[in-house]
């Protein structure tokens, strides 16, 4: 083996280990967190978080440990193309789940900014678990493509790269948006303090609440985006090649480091939460500092 494949196989070895630590941590952390906490449990957005953060944890825990024991049969020259099958459909199921929770978050808070009366009145917890649901089933009928042979190779590929790039367009201009309306209307509710009534009070506090939702997603978005794009430079390779990754050892590895991408968005996504809202952040760290006291007195 070259000494580039060695630092490669070191490398990609390292950052799942990193990332499964961390992700799992950090997952676990949101997950008790929210279900701990009464002011974020009733909050719509908040159990979509937290759907997405169960989600993201089983990413973490499942989709990295396969990762590092391909890492590892790699570098022993021992490659089976049923265990690559088996951990490329598995990480395929697992991200498309988490994939679909961020976009239902989306859709929740495209709802509530665009049309709070509709969302106030017709969006509970039911009708995202049954959107969720339809997802988890879409991401389950298209579970088969990620078993691919020579012969769908190159439709696969094609495909993969336009359901991204659809998704990524869809997330993207729903969040423009998001984000012109949210600002817009902290233009138009801006009052002088000595002008501010209780009422005008709150009503601020929820349009700022709402704009720091928005560009929370932003972020989740754009770092979606990030760690898609190895995904998407692979398929794009694979389709201009209209190669199988076992033809050569440098599309495999391709392989290995775009789909350690795509799993390190799971821990990503947690890190924005905690960097983002306060409220959560204070909760976990009030689990973190109880975790401690309990372990170390």
């Amino acid at each position: 083996m070259a000494s580039s494949d060695i630092s490669n196989v070191v490398l990609l070895c390292i950052v799942n280990i990193i990332f499964m630590v961390a992700g799992s941590f950090l997952n676990s952390v949101v997950i008790i967190s929210i279900r701990r906490s009464r002011q974020l449990r009733k909050k719509l957005c908040y159990f979509i978080i937290l759907v997405l953060s169960f989600f993201d944890f089983a990413v973490v825990s499942i989709t990295h440990p396969l990762l590092i024991t391909s890492t590892i049969y790699y570098s022993l020259d021992e490659i089976s193309k049923t265990r690559e099958d088996i951990t490329g459909s598995v990480s395929f199921l697992l991200c498309g789940f988490s994939m679909t929770a961020l976009l239902t978050l989306n859709i929740e808070r495209f709802l509530a900014l665009t049309y709070p009366y509709l969302h106030e009145r017709s969006v509970t917890k039911a009708k995202l678990v049954c959107l969720q649901s339809f997802f988890v089933i879409v991401i389950i009928g298209m579970w088969p493509l990620s078993f691919v042979n020579t012969k769908t190779l190159l439709a696969v590929q094609i495909f993969i790269v336009v359901f991204m790039s659809l998704l990524f367009s869809l997330l993207s201009c729903g969040n423009y948006r998001m984000f012109k309306i949210a600002k817009s209307k902290s233009a138009d509710k801006r009052v002088s303090p000595s002008a501010a009534t209780s009422g005008s009070k709150i009503r601020r506090k929820r349009i700022v609440i709402s704009f720091k939702n928005i560009s929370t997603c932003f972020l989740v978005v754009g770092c979606f985006f990030f760690c898609s794009c190895p995904r998407i430079i692979y398929s794009t390779l694979l389709f201009s090649t209209q190669m199988s990754p076992y033809d050569r050892q440098e599309l495999l590895i391709l392989k290995l480091w775009s789909t350690t991408f795509v799993s390190i968005n799971s821990t990503v996504n947690c890190l924005i939460f905690f960097w983002r809202n306060s409220i959560l952040r204070r909760e976990g760290m009030k689990l973190i500092d109880g975790f401690r006291r309990r372990l170390f007195n």
